[in-house]
Formats: structure tokens, sequence, C-alpha cells
């Protein structure tokens, strides 16, 4: 994962929010209370080698940190997904544990810094 991507960023947490603050808040305050849970299926369903549902519960991350100003959490996800939806089984548990500190580092952040 490319570290030089931001956990936060609050100025594309309020382009994607259309410039509402408080939409940006609600937002990222959403995908914080999703992210423990994230956390534990992706883990479960990475070591009962259920790629399929990873897949598809790693495309949903993406897109939920598509919409929250979270570029490292979103970089994670993407190349994730993208490695399980190519077969590149070599790079799962590389992207696996990318995307678990991604959501611990938004994890440390408990609000938008608005």
């Amino acid at each position: 994962m490319d570290s030089a991507a931001k956990i936060i960023d609050t100025e594309l947490a309020l382009e994607r929010a259309g410039g509402n603050a408080d939409l940006a808040r609600d937002l990222y305050q959403m995908l914080q209370n999703e992210l423990p849970v994230y956390k534990v299926k992706i883990r479960s369903l990475f070591e009962t080698k259920d790629f399929p549902a990873l897949t598809e519960t790693v495309h949903k991350l993406n897109g939920s940190a598509t919409y929250c100003g979270v570029p490292a959490l979103k970089m994670a996800a993407d190349s994730l997904e993208s490695n399980l939806k190519r077969g590149e089984s070599d790079r799962y548990q590389e992207g696996v544990n990318d995307v678990l500190n991604a959501i611990d580092e938004v994890l440390e952040n408990p609000s938008l810094p608005l």
C-alpha cells in the first residue's frame, strides 16, 4: 500500500459530500460504525478461503471508502479487490493485511476533523 496516502482527507470528504460538512461527518460516522464489522468479516472470509464473499465484502468497503475521504483505506480496498478479481492469490495475504491496517488507522480517528 502507498504509505504516502492520507488516512483522512477532509477536503476530499467535503467534496464527496457536495460541500455539506454535516453530511460529510455523517458519512464518516457511518463508516466508523461499519469498520469493526468489516474487519471481522474480512479476516473470517480470508481464513475460510471464501474468496467470492471476500470479493463482495471488499467491493462494498471500497464503495463506502470512496465517499468518506479516507484515501489510504480506499487505495488498500481497491488494490485487494483488483487482486481478488484477477485471481492473484499470491497477493491476497498482503492485501488483506493492508486493508486491516488501513481500517485500524481510520478507527484511530473517530471523528472527521471538520
